[in-house]
C-alpha cells in the first residue's frame, strides 16, 4: 500500500509502491485549477481529465469542466490573470459534488489517475472539497509525476517541475496553455509517454519503491493565502 510520509519542511517520502504491467493499464491524467494555492483554504475551479491506454494519449476522451466555487468566493486578481479564469466564466458552472462525479464517470474506471505534484496539492484540495461538502473522502489510486519521475531520473538540481520535464523529454506544447487545467494534462500526457517507455524498457513494466527503501522527494516550497 502506497505510504506518504512528511519528513521536513522541504521534503517527504513516498514508499510501498507496486504497480505491474504499467504499459497495459489505463491512466487517467488529470489536473485542477483553484482560487489560489493554499489547499486547506481554496476551492476548485476547473478539473480536466484525458486517459491513456496502450501507450496512446486519447484526446478524444478528454474530460474538461468549470466549477461554482460557491457564493462569496472570490478570485485574486493574480489568479485570474494566470488561469485565465474568473468568476463570470464560473457562474453557470456547476457545484464542486456534481463536476467531481463527472469527472470520475468520464475515467471510466481508469487503473490509476496521475497529475503533477497531486500529492502536494490536487490530493489535499479533494479532500479539503469532499470534507466541505459531506462527501465520502474515497478517492481513486493516484500517484505524482514528480515521484515517477524522481524515482525514473534520480532527483534533479531542482525540482521535477513541469517545465524541467518538458525540456528534459523536448515535450512539444506549441499551442497549449500552462494553468489551463484541460492544456496541463495535454502536456503531461506528452511528458509521461517516453516515462512510459522508459519503465517498459528498463524496468519491466514495473513500478517499485519498495517499504523498506523510501523515496525522497522535493517539495514545493510552502504557500500561503494572501488572506493569511
Amino acid at each position: 500500500m502506497l505510504h506518504i510520509q512528511p519528513v521536513s519542511d522541504d521534503r517527504y517520502e513516498v514508499s510501498g509502491l507496486e504497480i505491474a504491467d504499467l504499459s497495459s493499464l489505463r491512466l487517467w491524467i488529470f489536473d485542477l485549477e483553484a482560487t489560489g494555492l493554499d489547499t486547506t483554504r481554496e476551492r476548485v475551479t476547473q478539473i480536466a481529465g484525458l486517459p491513456i491506454e496502450g501507450g496512446r494519449i486519447l484526446e478524444e476522451e478528454a474530460f474538461v469542466q468549470f466549477v461554482h466555487p460557491g457564493e462569496g468566493v472570490q478570485i485574486p486578481k493574480v489568479v485570474e490573470e494566470l488561469t485565465g479564469i474568473t468568476l463570470e466564466k464560473l457562474k453557470d458552472a456547476p457545484p464542486f459534488p456534481q463536476a467531481w462525479r463527472d469527472c470520475e464517470a468520464a475515467a471510466q474506471g481508469s487503473a490509476i489517475w496521475i497529475g503533477q505534484s497531486v500529492f502536494e496539492f490536487d490530493v489535499p484540495l479533494l479532500e479539503a472539497e469532499l470534507t466541505r461538502h459531506a462527501l465520502p473522502k474515497t478517492l481513486p489510486a493516484i500517484l505524482d509525476s514528480v515521484v515517477l519521475a524522481t524515482a525514473l531520473l534520480g532527483e534533479p538540481e531542482g525540482r521535477w517541475s513541469t517545465s524541467a520535464l518538458v525540456q528534459r523529454f523536448q515535450v512539444n506544447t506549441e499551442g497549449l496553455r500552462r494553468h489551463d487545467a484541460l492544456d496541463d494534462v495535454k502536456i503531461l500526457a506528452r511528458i509521461l509517454l517516453p516515462m512510459m517507455e522508459i519503465i517498459r524498457e528498463d524496468h519491466g513494466d514495473r513500478v517499485s519503491l519498495p517499504r523498506d527503501q523510501p523515496l525522497s522527494i522535493k517539495r514545493h516550497p510552502p504557500v500561503k493565502s494572501e488572506s493569511q
